[in-house]
């Protein structure tokens, strides 16, 4: 029987939620011909045998080293088989319905071949509550130079248009039309990904690597698409944890895609504002004596001193075949 799903998991230090996964898509996967496809990147795991012993259609490929979610999902994208391809964090759990309508909606909405990544709502399955990870604006420049406090200082007192900004508490409750989709659960057909090499960026580690392929979906022509009329509940960030090192890695991940969406150029201005604004926050806090959120600015600044040259370095005009992929350093 044809594959029509291919689910791919990477796997890293959390068995057990890893296999609370992969129940809730025994559980729930009602009609759908599919393929639970685990990357490993824990190289101390021993949870291969449980898992497939308890799952044994489960194919199991061991990465061999921490390949970060970029180099992962797309050892999985290779050997997927199926019609469709879903990226699925190990962390979520799904619901009856779940699989038939998240294929059924790509199906419907891509009548003219036209439909790139398709995201949907994401719940937290700690406090219920909505976590956004998808939306329209993809980051630039003008949001950077919004946050300098010489700008917010001389437009404090201006009217603002009466525009409406995107509201993703609302949104998130509509189909509609979006630029960037949430990695932690995103639907492909896999003819595209082949057509258009739409796999990750490898030179991402980790954060910033699903907008970078959104940004790269969309530039061929492809539109991406939310699906309000299901959702996924997701333990948020459980293999990473909510320490100082997940925001360096974000931020220095964040650097990497502006780099690669908008040329040396961009990237070199778009350090200058930044540099600006680290400036002049730390004159700030300092004169206003916030000794803690003056603490917590020197280190970001530490961060991109240490990064935003070396990135472009690395990863524009070197022309080493193998660069290693983004990771902080501590």
């Amino acid at each position: 029987m044809p594959v029509e799903l291919s689910i791919i998991i990477v796997q890293y230090k959390i068995p057990e939620l890893l296999e609370r996964c992969i129940s809730s898509i025994h559980e729930h996967a009602g009609d759908v011909s599919l393929e639970i496809i685990v990357v490993n990147n824990d190289t101390e795991d021993i949870s291969k045998t449980p898992i497939l012993s308890k799952f044994p259609k489960v194919v199991w490929l061991d990465a061999g080293y921490n390949a970060g979610f970029s180099r992962a999902n797309n050892i999985g994208m290779r050997h997927a088989s199926g019609e469709y391809i879903l990226i699925l964090n190990p962390d979520t759990e799904i619901v009856e319905g779940f699989l038939r309508s998240f294929v059924s909606f790509y199906k419907v909405n891509d009548t003219d071949n036209k439909l790139g990544l398709l995201g949907c709502r994401i719940i937290s399955s700690v406090d219920q509550s909505l976590l956004i990870g998808s939306g329209l604006g993809f980051p630039s420049i003008s949001k950077i130079i919004q946050a300098n406090p010489l700008y917010i200082y001389l437009t404090r007192s201006k009217k603002t248009d009466a525009v409406k900004k995107y509201d993703p508490y609302v949104m998130h409750y509509r189909n509609h039309e979006i630029d960037f989709v949430s990695g932690a659960s995103v639907m492909i057909k896999r003819e595209k990904v082949e057509k258009y090499n739409l796999y990750f960026d490898e030179d991402f580690f980790l954060y910033s690597e699903d907008i970078e392929w959104a940004h790269r979906v969309k530039s061929k022509d492809l539109r991406n698409y939310f699906d309000a009329e299901i959702e996924v509940y997701h333990v948020n960030s459980a293999s990473t944890g909510f320490a100082r090192g997940k925001f360096f890695q974000m931020q220095i991940s964040g650097y990497l895609y502006y780099l690669k969406t908008h040329g040396p150029i961009a990237y070199l201005f778009y350090g200058l504002v930044l540099w600006l604004n680290f400036k002049s926050n730390l004159f700030l806090l300092r004169r206003a004596k916030q000794y803690d959120e003056l603490k917590t600015e020197r280190e970001d600044h530490k961060v991109f001193s240490k990064y935003f040259l070396p990135i472009l370095k690395l990863y524009y005009f070197s022309s080493a075949a193998n660069k290693p992929y983004l990771r902080y350093d501590q």
